[in-house]
């Protein structure tokens, strides 16, 4: 079946490979349920409609985290919400990584950063977000994402080295 020249069938396709990667991309950004459903449901259809402006199918899931991003924040501005809840549920770390330890050492130390130095790490590292759009979707050149990406991961290591000297001694 086609509707406006875009075959039904694969966009299908592209949805069920792609909606857990999206959900958690939003659900980590959110901590909220409801307003993840509503911006999930929401990219996919807005995805649907500018399927013609995606210019290569590996982008996907990039782009339409990107876009459930932008409407998690728009859900979050309407309903008159003054900050963005935590990224991290610590019970809901990225499944990519297997031990459990060491998710619980991240996720602890992602709670110590500030919360523009973890959601920009979460963007890039988590939500495999290019630059690009990390920057449209904070509203910031891509310098500036380039320099805030820099001292995150700079404070990450330096946390994650105090927490590992800890430890050891």
């Amino acid at each position: 079946m086609k509707d406006n020249g875009i075959n039904l069938d694969i966009f299908e396709i592209l949805v069920k490979q792609n909606y857990e990667k999206v959900y958690r991309a939003i659900y980590f950004y959110t901590n909220n349920k409801l307003v993840t459903e509503d911006a999930v449901q929401q990219a996919f259809t807005l995805a649907y409609c500018k399927l013609g402006q995606l210019s290569s199918k590996e982008k996907f899931a990039s782009w339409v985290i990107s876009i459930g991003l932008n409407e998690a924040k728009r859900i979050i501005k309407d309903r008159n919400k003054s900050t963005i809840t935590s990224i991290l549920d610590t019970k809901r770390f990225p499944d990519k990584i297997d031990n459990i330890e060491l998710k619980e050492d991240i996720n602890n130390v992602l709670n110590k950063l500030k919360q523009q130095d973890a959601e920009i790490l979460v963007l890039k590292y988590y939500a495999d977000l290019p630059l690009k759009q990390i920057a449209t979707l904070l509203g910031i050149n891509i310098s500036n994402v380039k320099v805030r990406l820099h001292r995150a991961k700079e404070k990450f290591r330096e946390l994650m080295d105090n927490d590992i000297k800890s430890i050891g001694g």
